[in-house]
């Protein structure tokens, strides 16, 4: 593969990362919309507990899932245009920290929905459906955020 195909495959990888990690965007922006909305609540932890439930939504594995070829984009593409004469393209750097940076943002929901959790019931059969999936949004995003972080230190 030349220099020519090199830079538009990365050209395409960073477009389509970036359109992932903005389809993610919009949708943490309908679901604090969506959190927002609440009033009132029949959570034992009142309003305050089923927004952060509501929110935590978000860092279900099954919901941010385009983040993983959001991150596969970057660092292909990264990793394409790395030669000794050329740098990745600019916007590809910032997809790579953009990335890394949606994954910190899950881990915190994650968290958060886990401390929900466990205040509202920390006993319920369904609690541990709900620890396994929001661990498994953490390692997740953990993955993510690895590989961004290696791929910024070796290409970029």
């Amino acid at each position: 593969m030349n220099l020519h195909d090199r830079e538009r495959w990365s050209r395409a990888l960073t477009t389509a990362g970036w359109l992932l990690a903005v389809s993610y965007v919009l949708l943490l922006i309908a679901q604090i919309r969506r959190t927002m909305q609440v009033q009132e609540s029949s959570f034992p932890d009142g309003v305050w507990g089923q927004r952060a439930e509501t929110m935590a939504f978000v860092a279900l594995p099954q919901n941010f899932v385009m983040l993983v070829p959001a991150a596969a984009s970057a660092v292909l593409a990264a990793w394409l245009m790395t030669t000794e004469d050329r740098l990745p393209l600019p916007w590809t750097r910032r997809l790579v920290r953009v990335v890394a940076g949606l994954g910190y943002v899950v881990i915190l929901l994650a968290v958060v929905g886990l401390v929900d959790d466990f205040v509202q019931a920390p006993d319920a059969i369904g609690g541990a459906f709900n620890l396994m999936n929001r661990i498994g949004g953490i390692l997740v995003s953990a993955a993510i955020i690895r590989v961004c972080v290696e791929s910024e230190r070796t290409f970029l």
